[in-house]
């Protein structure tokens, strides 16, 4: 009770929990890379994500708001399983207000590669979205199964002419959506097979203080990652093959000791993609640090305890 008093406590009071950020989630060579709010981390993690909000720009067939929970585990220290899921409000330009909940998502990820000397991590993984589980107005009905490929790179060892890009990181993500079936028994509607694709930079202002230079930034902007991400997902096939809808999302990340909140805007880059901004928010929780003894337990292999 005491240590799910602290994840609420440090959403307060902020600044509370300056303290040394926690063990081994997100961790390569001396930096830690969070969870950012468009694109998926290269990581396997114990974490979870106890709400993100996603409010997405109005398009030409309306506006959808989800809000989303989703928990990993680490099996191995490389290799983890997710589960995910979303509360849906569709609000479609020519008809009613629905609601209910989506399908659920189940992912695999293994980290692959990792080198702590160059700060870079590369991850497949498999996610799959078992079709016709949620509810009918608004869940997909079909199965899709998405291999992916995740990867992250900091920039702690350009040269010390460039010290002050040191603290900036580059995350992204290949994501193929293939659907079980094109088209379902007694169903016009056909399902195509899309890619996802997105790449996400952030300054860690920690990083900065700590290996570069100290400048004096004091609570709470010395815990506080900026970011700029950009995601896009292209129709393989269909009759709108090419088509692709696409998004900026500037946004800022603080990180403490238990839990990372998050706060962005959603920009559509073309038509397609709407005509206004949208939100996305996230409250982040580290399962490692908030009870070690359950979540830095595997039944294969060993999680350390590296420091951020």
């Amino acid at each position: 009770m005491k240590r799910i008093a602290a994840v609420f406590a440090s959403i307060m009071f902020l600044p509370l929990f300056y303290a040394a950020l926690a063990r081994a989630h997100g961790v390569i060579g001396q930096r830690f890379i969070p969870s950012t709010l468009a694109v998926e981390d290269p990581f396997a993690s114990d974490e979870m994500d106890l709400l993100s909000i996603n409010r997405g720009p109005r398009t030409s067939e309306g506006r959808e708001t989800g809000f989303g929970f989703e928990i990993s585990k680490r099996l191995h220290p490389d290799f983890a399983i997710s589960v995910e899921w979303e509360y849906a409000l569709l609000d479609p330009s020519d008809g009613r207000k629905i609601a209910g909940g989506a399908n659920p998502e189940i992912g695999f990820k293994y980290v692959a590669f990792r080198s702590p000397a160059h700060e870079a991590i590369f991850s497949a993984g498999l996610n799959v979205e078992p079709g016709g589980v949620g509810a009918k107005k608004v869940a997909e009905k079909v199965t899709t199964i998405s291999p992916a490929l995740y990867f992250g790179k900091g920039f702690g060892d350009l040269p010390e002419a460039l010290n002050y890009l040191k603290p900036l990181a580059l995350t992204g993500t290949v994501e193929f959506g293939i659907p079980a079936n094109r088209r379902l028994a007694g169903e016009e509607e056909k399902f195509n097979t899309t890619v996802g694709y997105g790449f996400a930079f952030q300054y860690s202002i920690p990083y900065l203080q700590q290996f570069v230079k100290d400048i004096g930034i004091g609570a709470p902007f010395n815990r506080m990652f900026p970011l700029l991400e950009f995601n896009f997902e292209t129709n393989v096939n269909g009759p709108d093959r090419g088509a692709t809808t696409a998004y900026v999302n500037p946004g800022l990340l603080w990180v403490g000791r238990y839990v990372e909140l998050g706060l962005g805007a959603q920009i559509p880059l073309n038509n397609r993609s709407g005509a206004n901004a949208g939100i996305r928010s996230l409250v982040h929780v580290f399962l490692d640090d908030l009870w070690p003894n359950i979540f830095t337990w595997t039944p294969f292999g060993t999680i350390g305890t590296t420091q951020k």
